[in-house]
């Protein structure tokens, strides 16, 4: 079975903490017919960065009738590598909204190039999102880098697949944002760094937990790696697909659909008794069967042909990478 998914390369539905705290309730006071949505953010990691700071200041719903904008006053920013794996930062419950099918939802974004994001936060080296606008902190503090988000001053970040707020009933999702294929830096904008948004958009109750060990002694390559240094992770391919780097061929597959859908880092683990393993986790995939590997440079992969692993709802499935 070919496992269909879809990629959501300009959406971002994170972060309507303070702004959009939820109302709850079933109906508004003119008798509209309502329903609430929770909203969840997960995050596939980056090697070598420790903040990943994007700052909101609207969103709005597009239903029916006009859109629904809400303002987040003041602006919110939050660390996106503080919610990975199978965590999610709860960042929308119960609000309400008038029941029926919508279009698309859009965040405003306060991501420009060349803001100087983060140059009064004072604590790179930390975890927190001490400074203003977007940015990113890469090497533990010792690089830090404006986030740009191409047209996100004008458009901001659009969501584009529809999704349902039930009569008098909940929708909860959870989006999953993989920073290992949005985050570059490419050449003439230093010091910038430009994110381009890949998310997946999922219903909580379709999805289900992949983890595993890196077994046998990887520690060669991930702890003392010859050059160039090995970048541990892990890759999810859909089911059928041998895996391949990144964007390995852009013409012939413009939508990436060859491209993993998830992304894991690879951590290293010490017991009580000091034996050492390795290990990954995956969350918020929907249930079907896919293809996973391991791989230091992103572009050679063990085992080549992938190992299938197959997604359970609301299941933790278990697929060690020897």
């Amino acid at each position: 079975m070919t496992h269909l998914r879809t990629t959501l390369t300009t959406g971002l539905l994170v972060l309507l903490v303070v702004g959009l705290a939820g109302c709850g309730g079933s109906g508004s006071a003119s008798g509209e017919k309502t329903g609430t949505i929770s909203l969840g953010v997960s995050d596939g990691p980056v090697h070598d960065a420790n903040k990943v700071c994007v700052a909101f200041n609207e969103i709005e719903f597009k239903g029916a009738g006009e859109s629904i904008v809400e303002p987040l006053d003041p602006v919110q920013i939050v660390n996106l590598l503080d919610f990975q794996g199978a965590n999610a930062a709860p960042l929308l419950f119960n609000y309400e909204l008038p029941a029926g099918d919508y279009q698309w939802m859009r965040l405003g974004v306060d991501a420009v190039r060349g803001a100087a994001g983060g140059a009064d936060d004072p604590d790179l080296a930390g975890t927190v999102c001490a400074g203003e606008k977007s940015y990113i902190v890469m090497n533990s503090g010792s690089s830090l880098h404006n986030l740009y988000v191409p047209s996100g001053a004008q458009s901001g970040l659009k969501l584009v697949s529809g999704f349902t707020v039930p009569v008098n009933g909940s929708a909860d999702f959870t989006a999953e944002f993989d920073l290992m294929k949005s985050v570059t830096a490419p050449p003439g904008l230093d010091p910038d760094v430009v994110l381009r948004p890949t998310i997946r958009l999922v219903n909580n109750v379709e999805v289900g937990t992949l983890t595993g060990e890196i077994t046998g002694d990887p520690a060669a390559a991930i702890v003392a790696p010859t050059e160039p240094a090995c970048a541990p992770s892990v890759f999810v391919f859909d089911d059928g697909v041998e895996p391949n780097p990144i964007g390995t061929d852009a013409e012939s597959d413009p939508d990436g659909l060859l491209d993993p859908i998830a992304t894991a880092i690879v951590n290293e683990q010490t017991d009580l008794e000091g034996v050492v393993s390795y290990h990954y986790t995956v969350g918020f995939l929907l249930a079907g069967e896919y293809e996973v590997a391991f791989t230091c440079d992103g572009t050679t992969f063990d085992p080549a042909e992938g190992k299938p692993a197959e997604i359970i709802a609301k299941q933790l499935t278990e697929v060690n990478i020897p």
